[in-house]
């Protein structure tokens, strides 16, 4: 009998290798004995865990950009294989980046490996039919919304929400500063891979009023990076005296200090909800990548805080956005951001529509996700 259990766990996302990291740290809590192996970033470096591939070589979105970090892809999916195949897992758990990691459960399976899911694949986004493939790859689904449950649970018993990860983090409550107070008057987040930082920085940055007789530091812009690869990307894409303005996307502190943010979609728009910062979502794909998955989105938005209030996925949206803008939603973006500033009424609707996502949220995902992997190896 093994004393030692050893887990593989791919992250392919920043803010999947966050809650990946949460998860292990609660493991170990349980069982201070248990190995981690995996793909991650580096949280889950930081936590303890044996990286054999970083997954920031990997961090990409949308068809075609997939192509340009095949040979990268194929790289990290290889080494995956080899690692569970020398060294057999007591189990494997995989963190959302569905396309990647469906590969991975399908290998372990065959290999009669067990396989967890944690944030499933967005499904009710693309097309459920979808889901009988993700049920048979895997032995479990941990899920973090309760909608979610109540679609899998049509088809499969090996579901269950666990709650939400971002409702553990004690950080993520709403500023105590005023409007007024802050001093920092807009926020940038460009996202965390290549792609979309190169997609939507430049159209992020167009869409507000800038002052040519004052610098840009005293206009309180700061544009956010979520890791070291983000950050030298974004360098790359300004001209130096540009740099000076970014900051940390970890640095809760600064966030809180922002009035307003344009925001990539994503997980931060979640964080940002719960921290009562009023955002513009503005997202862009290379053209070809969307004209593909136009014809497969079956949602009419994409933030999660658009999608998860109501009693159906998108009913009450609290925020604009703006998806492959043109120049007219540009003029709309400075127009909204605008709004916000001036008008307090409608912050205050806004950041009703938080408090709501915010009560929605449940904590304790961490702990009840080590506590199905435990389940599972048994």
């Amino acid at each position: 009998m093994k004393l030692n259990k050893k887990i593989f766990i791919v992250a392919g996302e920043s803010s999947g290798d966050q809650h990946a990291a949460k998860y292990v740290n609660a493991h170990k809590q349980l069982d201070p004995n248990a190995e981690f192996y995996g793909i991650g970033q580096q949280e889950l470096r930081a936590s303890g865990v044996n990286i054999i591939f970083d997954s920031e070589d990997i961090a990409v979105v949308g068809i075609v950009e997939v192509i340009s970090k095949y040979k990268n892809i194929r790289n990290a999916l290889h080494k995956s294989y080899r690692f569970i195949l020398e060294n057999k897992p007591d189990l494997v758990v995989l963190v959302d980046y569905v396309e990647f990691n469906l590969k991975i459960a399908k290998f372990a399976k065959a290999h009669n490996i067990k396989v967890l899911f944690y944030v499933a694949p967005q499904v009710w986004a693309w097309r459920e039919k979808r889901i009988k493939k993700i049920i048979d790859a895997v032995d479990h689904l941990a899920v973090v919304f309760p909608f979610e449950e109540t679609i899998f649970k049509k088809y499969t018993n090996n579901v269950t929400y666990i709650g939400h990860p971002l409702a553990e983090n004690n950080e993520l409550v709403p500023t105590n500063l005023a409007y007024e107070d802050r001093t920092i008057n807009l926020g940038i987040f460009p996202g965390s891979r290549h792609s979309e930082i190169k997609n939507n920085l430049h159209y992020m940055i167009d869409s507000f009023r800038q002052d040519r007789s004052r610098s840009l530091d005293d206009q309180g812009i700061r544009i956010f990076y979520a890791n070291q690869s983000a950050k030298n990307t974004i360098e790359s894409l300004l001209p130096n005296n540009w740099h000076s303005l970014l900051i940390s996307g970890k640095n809760i502190g600064q966030i809180k200090n922002c009035k307003k943010v344009i925001t990539a979609s994503g997980t931060i728009t979640l964080e940002l909800a719960m921290m009562n910062i009023c955002m513009v979502i503005m997202y862009r794909l290379s053209p070809l990548t969307y004209l593909l998955m136009k014809n497969l989105v079956k949602i009419k938005y994409i933030g999660l805080v658009n999608l998860i209030g109501g009693d159906r996925l998108g009913a009450l949206p609290i925020v604009k956005e703006f998806i492959q803008p043109n120049y007219s939603d540009i003029v709309d973006t400075m127009v909204e951001l605008q709004k916000i500033d001036l008008d307090s009424n409608y912050r205050l609707s806004i950041e009703s529509g938080y408090q709501k996502i915010r009560d929605s949220l449940e904590p304790g995902a961490s702990k009840k996700l080590a506590k199905l992997a435990i389940n599972l190896m048994n």
